[in-house]
């Protein structure tokens, strides 16, 4: 998508799904009139408001007598043997239900949800009966090994590392895998050499939302250790796992797992190729990323599920080290080195120097919607935007040394207090900023002339009368593509959609202007959303969502309302939003979460996701049908952003008088 700034400068991602949950698969309801501009007093902070549910009852239906599963699907792989969730609606109420013998409770209209046993055959057996008719379904799922079971072996797909790893001479390398208890494991390398994998117990859980509410967890063994990079391994010829950083590096042989029991032996080759850097030798790369906002992401260690922490502009040049599953090993300093996907840059030729040089002038230029803090480098090197408490911000490059003999802070502004530079290391240039006032947003980017620009918003003017009078509010419907899904078929996208409209609705009666990312139920890809925000200029951005479970997590004693948000500037607006919707429907209180989430990671604007209820319960898909609910939940939204403006106006207005 073409972006009127620039589009290095838009810090948003669309790594991850928006939504937190696990189980996630029309024309909207007529808006209901509702009061936008009352403004309620809020829960006094630091107050939990009770839980009472004021969710309306589910409204009666009576149809033909029909078994629906909405989840789980036929043949469906489930995460979890022990206990989990099934839903769906048997066509009427006034039924009684029976899952596999245990009796399951049937809502007003016909919807069910029941936490039950996984059968062991993999065979829910659904009998439901009403009017002295009855009806029966099955549905055959496919259920992992059972705590305790028995395991020989290695056990499939465990061991890893896996692919190609580069490295220099001595690094250790650690492999692991899950087997038999009791047994003795090592790895034999091709020239003979051994090295032992020691057995341990370790939890076996899927990561993610709420797994550690999950009965899912069992203990299993998990046999791990080390060996050193010393010559080249793998199959000789196998290209598809070949080091794209050295060329030319013929392998002997690969190296093999063994896992003794008695006189009983298991093999498997490690599928694993290494290649071996030259003590010194490094790549140069650049980041050249295709997702929107162009932006190459770094993380603690290489894989899939790390968070997002490192955030580099197109252009950006990296020292290469190493290589493993799919990412290059990229140094910052000599002491802390970041994984970007490999897919994320692009290789320089060999022999191509390391990314390192200085800083030059630091300036401050104002301008009437931001101040922007530029920095002269002589390179494009790596570098990081830190907000660290909510007036200070720090932008450190790596691979730097200083050569600012000037620091001009231009004509004089009152956004900026003062502004500061310390070489931290011999490979670390800091640049601190103190603003008057909390930070609002920003975003950096490499400018036409290859200077670092850090662009610091300025906080919109609001007025306490009508706060949202002149505002850009971004309005975000959750889904589709994905969504969850509820017992008689709502989907997530037709519920985050109604009440969307409706927010929209009270925020443009109140004179701001709105952004509908998703106006209507046309699919919109993840990644576009916050870049439309952000290009926008957006001064908020909500998106609104309902949630899901994983497997194994029971859902009537977890369901309730939660906010996510990403950036430090986003927080006061995540705890508006929490302590509005518990106030308006008085379900539990999840908490807020700071989560690695697409639509709250931009650095330009305040941003939250909300997660008002789940549809799965059958009250609270019900409620999610209904105009009413949808015109409450709107309505606790727009008192939080009302909220949230006036607190940072009056913040603003005593930062101000000091």
């Amino acid at each position: 998508m073409m972006i009127r700034t620039r589009p290095a400068g838009l810090l948003v991602l669309a790594l991850l799904s928006a939504c937190t949950g696990g189980r996630r698969a029309g024309p909207d309801p007529a808006p209901q009139p509702v009061d936008a501009s009352v403004s309620v007093p809020m829960t006094s902070p630091g107050v939990d408001p009770p839980i009472r549910n004021d969710l309306p009852p589910v409204p009666a239906r009576s149809g033909p007598l029909r078994i629906s599963v909405a989840y789980p699907g036929e043949n469906a792989a489930l995460a979890t043997a022990d206990s989990n969730f099934i839903f769906g609606s048997v066509g009427t109420g006034g039924a009684t239900l029976t899952i596999n013998g245990a009796p399951v409770e049937v809502a007003a209209n016909g919807a069910f949800l029941g936490f039950v046993p996984v059968p062991a055959d993999g065979v829910y057996r659904l009998r439901a009966a009403a009017g002295g008719q009855t009806a029966e379904r099955t549905v055959t799922v496919r259920v992992p090994a059972r705590s305790g079971a028995a395991v020989s072996g290695i056990s499939a797909g465990t061991l890893a590392p896996r692919g190609a790893i580069t490295g220099y001479p001595g690094e250790r390398v650690t492999v692991r895998f899950r087997g038999a208890p009791g047994g003795r494991a090592q790895i034999r390398m091709p020239d003979g050499a051994t090295y032992p994998l020691a057995e341990t117990r370790v939890m076996d859980r899927a990561e993610g939302f709420m797994q550690d509410q999950a009965v899912a967890a069992r203990e299993v063994s998990e046999y791990a250790g080390t060996f050193p990079i010393t010559t080249p391994l793998g199959v000789p010829g196998d290209t598809a796992r070949a080091s794209t950083i050295v060329a030319g590096q013929d392998a002997a042989a690969q190296a093999v797992v063994e896992l003794f029991h008695g006189a009983e032996v298991a093999r498997v080759p490690l599928p694993l190729s290494v290649a071996v850097l030259r003590e010194g030798d490094v790549r140069l790369a650049v980041a050249s990323a295709s997702r929107p906002g162009g932006m190459a992401i770094g993380t603690a260690v290489p894989g899939s599920g790390t968070p997002y922490h490192w955030f580099f502009p197109n252009g950006t040049r990296f020292t290469v080290t190493g290589e493993r599953e799919g990412a290059y090993r990229v140094r910052l300093t000599s002491d802390l080195s970041v994984w970007v996907a490999a897919g994320d840059v692009r290789l320089m030729p060999e022999g191509a120097p390391p990314a390192a040089g200085t800083v030059g002038t630091v300036r401050v230029d104002p301008d009437p919607a931001h101040v922007d803090l530029r920095l002269v480098t002589s390179d494009r090197l790596p570098f990081e935007v830190r907000v660290v408490d909510d007036r200070w911000m720090e932008v450190r490059v790596y691979g730097a040394e200083s050569r600012a003999n000037w620091l001009h802070y231009g004509t004089e502004d009152p956004l900026v207090r003062r502004v500061e530079w310390q070489q931290e290391r011999d490979d670390l240039f800091v640049v601190r900023m103190e603003l008057a006032e909390a930070v609002w947003g920003w975003r950096a980017f490499w400018d036409e002339r290859g200077s670092l620009v850090v662009r610091v918003r300025r906080p919109p003017r609001v007025d306490g009368a009508r706060p949202l009078q002149g505002l850009r509010i971004a309005i975000d419907a959750g889904h589709p593509p994905g969504g969850a899904i509820g017992p008689t078929g709502l989907t997530e996208a037709e519920a985050n959609l109604a009440i969307s409209k409706q927010l929209v609705r009270m925020l443009r009666e109140a004179g701001a202007e709105v952004l509908e990312t998703r106006p209507d139920t046309a699919a919109v890809d993840l990644g576009v959303r916050p870049v439309r925000a952000a290009e926008w200029d957006a001064h908020l951005l909500v998106s609104v969502h309902n949630n899901a479970f994983p497997d194994g997590v029971n859902p009537w004693e977890n369901n309730g309302t939660s906010v996510f948000y990403n950036q430090p500037q986003s927080l006061g607006l995540a705890r508006h939003a929490q302590r509005e919707l518990l106030r308006e429907l008085g379900l539990r209180d999840l908490g807020i979460a700071r989560a690695d989430l697409a639509l709250v990671r931009p650095t330009w604007m305040p941003s939250v996701l909300t997660e008002t209820m789940f549809l799965m319960v059958p009250q609270q898909e019900a409620a999610l049908r209904d105009p009413a609910v949808h015109g409450r939940i709107a309505r606790a939204h727009f008192r939080a952003i009302e909220a949230f403006l006036r607190e940072r106006a009056e913040a603003g207005r005593t930062a101000a008088g000091r």
